[in-house]
């Protein structure tokens, strides 16, 4: 109280307030003196106790103001402002409130960062087993067998600006199994790269960012449920994707961000081009499970077609029920 009754004074002289007015000079008054210039004052460096004690005053405004984000419901913002406090302070030092801020988000991945170098931007689409088979040098087969071309359409309609995938499965036959690869998918100008992403089950995916502001990669899909939390540019986490199926991508800081990573079990799977176009150059004639997937498709549909020797050509429809507009956040409330 003394020290506030101190300021409060110094602030009223100061304002030229508070206390009686000087007497007025009578007679000669001396020559003003020349003023002499103002020393700027230099501001010290904080030095290592300063640098942390100003790091740890910032957490702690970043943990009330996550505190009262969640008591008022936002529970997304609550998180994010507590993540951003963890940053500061340290795992370990905020640990007993993480289930306070995470519950009800996917399970976090808490491995450290990777540091990487930006290189060229990943294409839009990644992943065929005929192109993985060309990468790993796979001998073609001996003899020229059948091909498959075909096109995905969304409610009868063409799948303009959309991407897809297309898996087939030999029935009454084993097909080649096919090794997990290690891919990436790339946070660069505020979008993901690729936009579509197939892999084998057992595939590893790395998530650099490389733009500057901090992402937060997650996924709600019962096929992979994860968050990769905050991380700034040049840095990346990993996961590993050991259950088959097809999931969508968000980031909890932007809601336009989305994509998909398609894990497939099938021994032949092709991406789509942005018409719905796919192609398989060497197949092995007979029966085979169809399943076609389209970004606008909730699921994939399923049928049973015939290759043949030579050119075959196929037209596939699959629903345009999927869901339009941003993922819903971490948390599974509906974004803007």
């Amino acid at each position: 109280m003394r020290i506030l009754q101190l300021a409060s004074v110094a602030v009223l002289v100061s304002a030229g307030g508070g206390g009686a007015q000087a007497p007025t000079a009578v007679g000669p008054q001396p020559a003003p003196t020349a003023s002499k210039p103002s020393v700027p004052v230099v501001a010290q460096p904080l030095g290592p106790a300063g640098e942390k004690a100003a790091g740890l005053r910032e957490a702690a405004g970043l943990l009330d103001k996550s505190a009262a984000a969640l008591a008022a419901g936002n529970k997304n913002l609550a998180e994010q402002l507590f993540s951003t406090a963890e940053l500061i302070t340290g795992p370990e030092a905020v640990a007993s409130l993480t289930p306070l801020f995470r519950e009800g988000a996917p399970p976090r991945i808490t491995a450290p960062t990777i540091k990487v170098v930006a290189e060229a931007p990943q294409p839009k689409v990644v992943g065929g087993s005929e192109a993985d088979d060309a990468a790993d040098k796979v001998p073609v087969p001996p003899v020229e067998t059948a091909s498959l071309t075909g096109v995905i359409k969304v409610d009868n309609q063409a799948a303009a600006g959309t991407f897809g995938l297309v898996t087939l499965e030999p029935i009454g036959r084993k097909g080649a199994s096919r090794a997990p690869k290690k891919r990436i998918v790339e946070q660069r100008g505020r979008e993901f790269l690729p936009h579509v992403l197939a892999v084998p089950v057992g595939s590893t995916v790395q998530f650099p960012n490389f733009d500057t502001v901090f992402h937060n990669v997650f996924s709600t899909s019962p096929t992979a449920s994860f968050d990769l939390g905050l991380y700034r540019g040049s840095e990346a986490r990993e996961y590993t994707f050991a259950k088959e199926g097809i999931l969508r991508l968000g980031c909890n800081l932007h809601a336009n961000m989305s994509a998909y990573i398609a894990v497939v079990a099938a021994p032949h799977f092709v991406v789509t081009d942005e018409t719905g176009k796919f192609t398989f150059k060497h197949l092995q004639p007979g029966k085979y499970r169809l399943k076609a997937w389209n970004e606008r498709s909730k699921t994939p549909a399923t049928m049973e077609v015939t290759v043949k020797n030579g050119a075959n050509d196929l037209s596939i429809g699959v629903s345009g029920d999927a869901p339009v507009g941003p993922q819903p956040d971490k948390f599974g409330v509906k974004r803007g």
